[in-house]
């Protein structure tokens, strides 16, 4: 990822010193400006809570399955084959179904995380346009993904007070 961004930084470089336009450049901090805004603490809570009631349930069908083997192997050799087929069967459905309730699960995760942050990553990408336009940036690139940069065209705060 850092060699396809140090390749665009470098096409981006070495195309805009051919032209006789001149763009003005600036970095943000994009990751602290996002871990600052108000909104991302909230969505924290709300996906935490969210994703704990989802893995409490795992484990609560985890549990279930794992007292129903133990009862199976503490009376295997008691039980006649008809019950041991029935608890073979009925493990084996828990089992499945703790499987599809995973992937179930991880599926919902996305989608609840996709459904919390995005309206904060637009809300992010809106004020980084906003400060981009009004102070005539043509290009803002993440600080992170630099090797180095000018203090002066650090535009972190810019963006924050947006």
């Amino acid at each position: 990822m850092k060699k396809i961004t140090l390749l665009l930084i470098s096409t981006l470089f070495a195309f805009t010193g051919t032209n006789a336009q001149k763009f003005k450049y600036g970095h943000i901090d994009g990751n602290s400006v996002y871990r600052k805004m108000p909104e991302v603490k909230k969505a924290d809570t709300i996906y935490s809570a969210y994703v704990k009631a989802l893995e409490d349930q795992i484990k609560s069908m985890q549990d279930e399955y794992n007292t129903k083997a133990k009862d199976y192997q503490d009376n295997e050799a008691t039980l006649s084959e008809i019950l041991k087929e029935t608890k073979l069967g009925e493990l084996k459905f828990l089992a499945e179904s703790i499987q599809k309730f995973q992937i179930s699960a991880q599926e919902d995760a996305l989608k609840k995380q996709s459904e919390i942050y995005d309206p904060i990553r637009k809300k992010f990408n809106d004020a980084l346009k906003s400060v981009a336009t009004k102070y005539g940036y043509k290009f803002i690139i993440d600080k992170n993904a630099l090797l180095y940069f000018d203090e002066a065209d650090d535009v972190t705060e810019l963006v924050e007070k947006e």
